[in-house]
């Protein structure tokens, strides 16, 4: 048997003595535990806010997308296109041409981004949850041009289903100047609504690429490549292969490098509040720093005594040092447990929701990273608090 740690465990489970050092470890088990317990919920609660939020960019941002390392728009070149087509892995790819124009319905004016795009499109990018209103068609038998207006501009624009042609105005590119600026101008029906993300949407209508190409003055242009990958296969070697055959002079960003800043800002969030907690945690383990130095001189008759019976100066520091673990550790799984199933239950029977006019269950998603972090944090606190009374425990013998 293990002397230091059975020693540790009498002292840590010893209900009989009701000192201050046993009520201050009491206290100190409680603060742990409410710590990891208030973590492990902000975290999985900012993990069902992160899903919810990038569920819709995952629905509109393609798998990948190559655009032109500088400027605005490439030369369309159909060897490259059938090259990318063809890398194993790659399951769907679709021109689109992106600018800036001027949108007129009525007497309401906005300054929107058209995107053309073509056929393969609604298979690159998942069309099915988009789709809020309406048929999502870019052309009908006629070969009439459609577009899809994202929700935001359809109150903008107060665009009603009686008469919903648009008026999509754009700079010609010879004018020269303000004064002299002439426009192409051009109109369009609206087929479906679409719920694009909170970033797109008050400013996408999605065209035919054809109709794009017109309206800008591109024709044989576009402005990206976007590629849907197959289920399973490596994004990332895919991704190598796309820059291969591109050159140079295109880049090919994955989802998370198209929302950079999206992505940045809201883990620096998550991490911020993992900081906060974490220095709540930090002042609690102090009070572990008091109740074991406290117990330390307690004990200072036990430490004698086994001092004499022969026990090792390194294994009576042990005793406080494993007493240290025990309450932290004791207080972090408490806490653990006691979150796993408030978030479990969340999930279940939604308890909490929101007070907006609208109710909704909070989301919570449990990650296996969060568990690690904490007991990895909890753990190292009580280490650091464990490690000086331990060392000063036998410094008066």
């Amino acid at each position: 048997m293990n002397l230091s740690r059975f020693i540790a465990r009498r002292y840590f489970f010893s209900g009989k003595n009701t000192s201050a050092v046993n009520i201050i470890s009491g206290i100190s088990v409680l603060g742990y535990a409410v710590g990891s317990f208030a973590l492990l919920v902000l975290l999985s609660a900012l993990n069902g806010f992160e899903r919810i939020i990038f569920k819709t960019y995952e629905n509109y941002y393609p798998d990948l997308k190559a655009q032109p390392a500088s400027g605005k728009v490439f030369s369309i070149d159909n060897k490259k296109m059938q090259a990318i087509a063809g890398i194993t892995g790659v399951e769907k790819t679709a021109l689109v041409l992106e600018e800036n124009a001027i949108l007129q319905y009525g007497d309401n004016q906005v300054v929107a981004t058209v995107k053309g795009v073509d056929k393969t499109w609604p298979s690159v990018v998942k069309t099915d949850s988009l789709l809020v209103a309406g048929t999502p068609v870019f052309e009908n038998k006629n070969r009439t041009p459609f577009a899809w207006l994202a929700e935001g501009l359809v109150y903008k624009l107060a665009v009603n289903n009686s008469n919903n042609a648009i008026t999509i105005m754009a700079p010609r590119r010879e004018s020269v100047g303000v004064a002299q600026m002439e426009m192409n101008e051009d109109n369009i029906g609206v087929s479906a609504v679409i719920r694009a993300g909170e970033e797109q949407d008050n400013k996408l209508i999605a065209v035919p690429i054809a109709f794009a190409q017109e309206l800008f003055e591109r024709d044989g242009f576009a402005s990206a490549i976007e590629i849907k990958v197959k289920q399973g296969a490596d994004a990332g070697q895919i991704k190598k292969g796309i820059q291969k055959i591109a050159g140079s002079e295109m880049i090919v960003l994955n989802r998370y490098e198209q929302n950079r800043a999206v992505y940045k800002m809201f883990n620096t969030e998550k991490w911020v509040s993992f900081s906060l907690m974490a220095f709540v945690l930090l002042l609690i383990s102090f009070n572990l720093l008091g109740s074991l130095s406290m117990l330390v001189l307690e004990k200072k008759n036990d430490i004698k005594l086994l001092s004499h019976i022969g026990m090792r100066l390194k294994s009576i520091q042990a005793v406080f040092f494993r007493e240290g673990l025990l309450v932290a550790m004791a207080g972090t799984f408490a806490g653990l447990l006691l979150g796993l199933i408030l978030v479990l239950a969340q999930q279940k029977f939604g308890i909490i929701t929101t007070q907006s006019t609208i109710s909704a269950v909070y989301p919570v998603v449990l990650k296996a990273t969060d568990f690690v972090f904490i007991l990895g944090l909890c753990g190292l606190l009580g280490i650091s608090s464990a490690i000086y009374p331990a060392l000063k425990s036998v410094q008066s013998l």
